[in-house]
């Protein structure tokens, strides 16, 4: 069994096995922190050397980087997708929320690399908001391509900037308080920030042909 497992790891591309470091160390960051988290433990968890390791990150913190930026992508890609359903913009926003508690709760160690590990570690600082301006721009463009959010409003688009990261803020913020009341239903979060992204909001908004 060992020796079909070295054959198997020979044969990933190298494009497979960066997936499988990250996904090694999205639980080594998430159970450890940063930075009790070393290069060797990540190498020793996915069955690589540490050498082999840095073919495809150059540091620790590049690797942690990485993930960061893989897993905002992973989430504004199912933001873009709900976004792009054809249904009422209500409906749409509520499956972009419903989407992104899915994620956390489906994958609670990304969460936290995203959300919570990069805190107090001057080294990921500047990093981990530029990850979050990205993420924050991304879906800003979601929202600006929908005419019927705040047409001929003066400044348009930097409000909807600003109501972006006034609801993604919110949002992690209740991702984290779920992770202390785990017995919470994932609906109740949702209905909770819909409460607050469009009944609180869409007076604001264009009223949507019916």
């Amino acid at each position: 069994m060992a020796g079909m497992a070295v054959r198997t790891r020979a044969r990933m591309t190298g494009s497979e096995r960066r997936d499988h470091i990250l996904e090694v160390a999205v639980e080594a960051f998430a159970a450890r922190g940063y930075d009790a988290t070393s290069v060797g433990d990540i190498a020793a968890a996915a069955g690589i050397t540490k050498p082999v390791l840095y073919d495809h990150f150059a540091s620790k913190h590049d690797l942690f980087v990485a993930l960061m930026e893989t897993i905002r992508d992973e989430l504004t890609a199912r933001g873009a997708a709900a976004m792009s359903a054809d249904a009422p913009l209500e409906a749409r926003i509520r499956t972009a929320v419903e989407a992104f508690f899915a994620y956390v709760e489906e994958r609670p160690a990304a969460a936290r690399v995203l959300l919570v590990a990069p805190r107090g570690e001057p080294e990921l600082f500047e990093a981990a908001a530029r990850v979050q301006e990205q993420a924050t721009a991304a879906l800003t463009a979601l929202l600006a391509a929908e005419p019927d959010l705040l047409p001929g409003v003066r400044d348009r688009r930097r409000r909807l900037e600003l109501f972006t990261e006034f609801l993604k803020q919110g949002m992690h913020g209740l991702a984290e308080w779920w992770a202390e009341h785990p017995g919470t239903p994932r609906r109740l979060l949702v209905d909770a920030t819909m409460d607050v992204a469009w009944a609180g909001l869409s007076a604001s908004f264009s009223p949507e042909p019916r």
